[in-house]
């Protein structure tokens, strides 16, 4: 199992690999390793990853159902930490830092698009943006959110009333 890492060109940068003086690393990741664990079965999701991405780098992850990509991300993005290994953001190592610390970073520095999203379905769709209001540092207010994505005719239809793209 094993997951590519694609650099992409940094807009303006012209054709041609990213060059390295693009920008300073904002994520550097030394010997990721991830192992869950049921009961006697042992599945190695990662395994000794390295990963430096430069600020304003686009990264494509490309790989086979199961390879580690989703684990990778969830790592990086603060939501789960390696079994070993060192990610460090900005300076600052996520694989020594506690549940707050975690909890910060997520909420000043990560944004999540979930294949699955949790709408509540008993909330219209300016109530269920006003929820993440609550979480984020410095929110974007709920209606400016909702138009800038083209939902401010529907903004009091429940999800089960918007299409799929919509939700």
């Amino acid at each position: 199992m094993s997951t590519l890492l694609m650099p992409a060109r940094v807009a303006g940068d012209g054709p041609g690999p990213l060059s390295p003086r693009a920008a300073p690393t904002i994520f550097h990741a030394r010997g990721l390793t991830k192992t869950y664990r049921t009961g006697e079965v042992e599945v190695r999701a990662l395994q000794d990853v390295d990963l430096d991405i430069a600020r304003g780098e686009f990264i494509v992850l490309l790989g086979p159902s199961g390879s580690g990509k989703s684990t990778l991300l969830n790592i990086l993005g603060g939501l789960d930490v390696a079994s070993t290994g060192e990610v460090v953001f900005d300076g600052t190592d996520l694989s020594a830092a506690s549940d707050a610390e975690l909890t910060a970073y997520r909420r000043r520095h990560v944004g999540f698009v979930f294949q699955f999203y949790n709408l509540i379905p008993s909330l219209s769709v300016r109530e269920n943006v006003a929820l993440v209001t609550d979480i984020v540092e410095h929110a974007m207010p709920v209606d400016e959110a909702i138009d800038r994505v083209g939902l401010t005719p529907r903004r009091d239809h429940f999800p089960a009333q918007l299409s799929g793209g919509e939700q």
